[in-house]
């Protein structure tokens, strides 16, 4: 469709992380479906060219793989049939080709009333009007429509909806959305007032084509889900097959699910833009949770067919290749906050403790009590990291802090103790500089790179300004009969509020996840 980055955003999103390059070519519906053919392989190449013509982004060494979607299946077909509308330099590219919930319905059968109802000519001009209309109001209104996007985000994060913002997105989601969007009805009303009678080429010309000029031995994934009354996988699969020898290079996959699943993306919440897998870790469902996460696992499902047809790497490469030796650039997030940074849980459950009246107050003047016994605890029976005392560690931290925009004089100590558990944790000291303390049995259990990824989690606690409700936190977990006097005497208070500090705690872990 218009907008295949927002309409298959979370299957995009699930393939990218496993390690391979996504180019979604963006298309306009039109009922001619050689226009839309040209029209993708001409956009995928600009942008081939343009990730590998630097010869550092992208490999052109790696194997190309075409994908669609319903509709998108169909155009899939015919881009392997070739032809002048396919450039010769993506036809030879091609490696293979993966057909997800194939569908080739005529127009009398994909859209409700086609002939009762829009191939009426007595209808054709007010149809044609609309198209005009429709096109004025695209042309005029888009500056007031961004404004009211706008607004409506400002008016929705001031009243404490974030997954509201977050779904209207402001004036920017709308050239990336919507204005794409509904800029394709103009030209399809405009075709039907026309007198288009059919897609072209139609289902007959269809399946005279494929089974003639899709090439045969080019391998090739059908895709169905069990619950798809209008999946014509069955048909695409006859076709193909037709002269085949041995009917072989197919494969067929049959997965649970509807036609949309390939769509999933699940909606935030209004409130605070949680989702279901997060609410299901802080045991806080709501109704429609388990279907929320059914339809998840569908999509998972599908991910994982693609992943396992798809060639693995060769010689250990990664599948985003880009040909250089040695580790990728790390990327640098400048300017990164707090904000930026926080789980939408972390939010949510943070609000919620501040709404205890005098809590926050509470907290500090106890927890500082306790700071300067901690601090002095662990500096007796720990080792400093620096560049003479575990120096490899003393650089994951900078490379660490680097990535996370930590300014050296924010930058916490690390301190390696001698323990049996593998752990990690982080202290805020208010009067001196937070520390981070490893054991020596994450060291000797886990490579550099999950050493580094530990460190990064605890440095999310620093960046989240976790300090005040972690060490609150850590009283809990401690246990109020081993504290001082004065710490001893906030033991009654957390504990009426212990459920809600622990809920808190688990959130904040996905912040530091983040990071």
């Amino acid at each position: 469709g218009a907008a295949p980055h927002w309409t298959y955003r979370r299957c995009l999103a699930s393939l990218a992380e496993r390690g391979f390059w996504i180019v979604a070519t963006p298309l306009a519906t039109s009922f001619d479906h050689m226009r839309l053919v040209a029209d993708a392989t001409f956009t995928f190449e600009q942008a081939y060219q343009a990730l590998t013509s630097s010869g550092r982004l992208l490999d052109p060494r790696l194997p190309v793989y075409g994908a669609g979607h319903s509709m998108g299946a169909l155009l899939t077909a015919l881009v392997g049939c070739g032809g002048p509308t396919v450039p010769p330099g993506y036809a030879k590219r091609l490696r293979g080709q993966i057909f997800i919930s194939y569908n080739s319905q005529s127009l009398a059968g994909a859209v409700p009333f086609w002939r009762e109802f829009w191939t009426r000519e007595e209808w054709r001009p007010a149809i044609g009007e609309l198209a005009n209309r429709l096109q004025e109001v695209g042309e005029l209104g888009s500056g007031a429509a961004g404004s009211a996007l706008d607004l409506g985000t400002f008016v929705a994060r001031a009243a404490g909806l974030e997954g509201g913002a977050d779904i209207l997105g402001g004036k920017d989601r709308l050239s990336d959305l919507y204005a794409p969007v509904l800029a394709q009805f103009p030209d399809l009303f405009r075709d039907v007032a026309g007198g288009v009678e059919d897609f072209k080429p139609d289902d007959r010309e269809l399946a005279k084509r494929i089974p003639r000029e899709y090439p045969k031995e080019l391998p090739t994934l059908l895709i169905r889900f069990e619950g798809d009354p209008i999946d014509q996988t069955k048909l695409l699969e006859k076709l193909l097959n037709k002269g085949r020898p041995g009917a072989g290079g197919v494969e067929v996959v049959e997965l649970k699910g509807t036609h949309v699943s390939p769509n999933y993306n699940e909606p935030p919440d209004l409130l605070d833009g949680t989702d279901a897998m997060g609410r299901a870790a802080l045991n806080a469902e709501a109704p429609l949770d388990a279907a929320l996460l059914g339809a998840s696992s569908q999509l998972e499902a599908l991910v994982d067919a693609v992943d396992r047809f798809l060639p693995q790497p060769a010689g250990g490469a990664g599948r985003g290749a880009t040909g250089a030796t040695g580790k990728p650039q790390r990327l640098i997030l400048e300017g990164l906050s707090a904000d930026d940074l926080r789980h939408p849980l972390d939010r949510r459950q943070t609000k919620a403790l501040e709404r205890v009246p005098g809590i926050s107050a509470a907290v500090r003047q106890v927890v500082s009590v306790l700071e300067q016994n901690v601090y002095e605890d662990n500096i007796s029976s720990s080792v400093l990291v620096g560049p003479q005392q575990y120096p490899w560690v003393h650089a994951l931290l900078a490379s660490a802090c680097d990535a996370l925009d930590i300014r050296e004089e924010d930058r916490p100590e690390v301190y390696v103790r001698q323990n049996p558990i593998p752990n990690a944790y982080t202290l805020a000291i208010r009067t001196k500089r937070p520390f981070i303390v490893v054991h020596t049995a994450l060291l000797e259990l886990l490579c550099e790179e999950e050493v580094e990824a530990v460190i990064a989690h605890e440095l999310g606690h620093l960046k989240c300004e976790h300090g005040t409700w972690l060490s609150a936190a850590n009283v809990l977990l401690l246990g109020a009969s081993t504290l001082p006097l004065p710490a001893r005497l906030l033991g009654p208070l957390l504990e009426r509020f212990q459920e809600d500090l622990l809920t808190w705690q688990r959130a904040a872990e996905l912040s530091c996840d983040r990071a």
